[in-house]
C-alpha cells in the first residue's frame, strides 16, 4: 500500500522493481493508522492472521518466512467438479484424519472409474507426503531456540494431524518440553516478553521510551535466554 500517485507507484514498484504482488493506493491518513514512520514499512502477517512483526521490528529472515509458510495448507489442485467437493472441503478444513479415512474407503471401491481413481491416488500421495513432512518438522522445531513458538507449533501439529505419526511425535516433544527445566525457563521468558511488548504502542513517543527502558531491564534480567537476546536486539534498534 502507498499514498503516492498511481503513476509513481507503477514506475517505482512495478516497472523498476518488477513487483508481482498486488499494489493499493490509500490515503495518507490511512497510513498513519498503521503507525507508518518510514518507507518502505513492512508488516509480516502469520498464516493464523496475527501480526508476526511490525516495521519497528526486524524484518523476518527467509528462514523465518519459510517456517511460517509451513503452517499454510492450501488444498492441492482438484478438478472443478462437485464429486470432488468433499475432498476439497477436508483439505481446506485441515481434517487430515477424516481425509485419510475417506481416501482409503474410496480407493478400496471396485466400481471407481479410472479418472476418479487417478485423481484420488494423487490426493493420497499428496496427503502421505505432507504427513511425512510434518514428522520432519516436529524434529526441527523441537531443537529450539525459540521454544515458546515451538510449543505453539507442536500443539497445532498434534491437533491437526491426530491419528498420524506426526501427532505422536509432537506429543513426545511436548512432554519433553514439560520436563526440561531449561526449556520451561525459555518458554516462561518468551511469554513474559510477549506480554511486555503488548503493553506499549511504539508509534507513540512516550510509549516508545517506556518500551525501550522495559526491554533493557528485561534483557538484563533474562540474560542467556532466547527471549533475553531478542529483547536486547529490539532495545538496540531504539538507539
Amino acid at each position: 500500500m502507498s499514498d503516492e500517485e498511481e503513476s509513481k507507484i507503477e514506475k517505482t514498484f512495478i516497472d523498476d522493481l518488477g513487483a508481482k504482488y498486488p499494489m493499493a493506493k490509500i490515503k495518507k491518513s490511512d497510513t498513519q493508522k498503521y503507525g507508518i514512520k518510514f518507507y518502505p514499512s513492512i508488516y509480516c502477517i502469520a498464516p493464523d492472521g496475527t501480526v508476526h512483526s511490525v516495521p519497528d521490528d526486524r524484518m523476518p529472515s527467509e528462514a523465518v518466512i519459510k517456517e511460517l509458510l509451513q503452517s499454510v495448507s492450501l488444498a492441492p489442485k482438484l478438478p472443478d467438479e462437485s464429486r470432488y467437493a468433499p475432498v476439497r472441503s477436508m483439505w481446506e478444513g485441515k481434517q487430515y484424519k477424516k481425509l485419510d479415512v475417506y481416501l482409503t474407503k474410496i480407493l478400496g471401491a471396485d466400481n471407481l472409474d479410472d479418472e476418479m481413481r487417478t485423481v484420488f491416488e494423487a490426493q493420497r500421495k499428496e496427503l502421505d507426503k505432507r504427513a511425512a513432512k510434518q514428522v520432519a518438522r516436529v524434529g526441527k522445531v523441537g531443537q529450539g531456540p525459540d521454544y515458546f513458538a515451538a510449543k505453539v507449533t507442536l500443539q497445532k501439529i498434534q491437533k491437526e494431524w491426530l491419528g498420524f505419526e506426526a501427532a505422536g511425535a509432537a506429543k513426545i516433544e511436548l512432554a519433553r518440553f514439560a520436563k526440561d527445566r531449561t526449556i520451561k525457563k525459555e518458554i516462561a521468558a518468551s511469554k513474559s516478553l510477549n506480554k511486555l511488548l503488548r503493553k506499549f504502542d511504539p508509534s507513540k513517543i512516550s510509549q516508545r521510551r517506556k518500551l525501550k527502558a522495559s526491554l533493557q531491564k528485561f534483557a538484563a534480567k533474562n540474560a542467556g535466554t532466547y527471549a533475553g537476546e531478542d529483547a536486547a536486539k529490539q532495545f538496540a534498534r531504539f538507539r
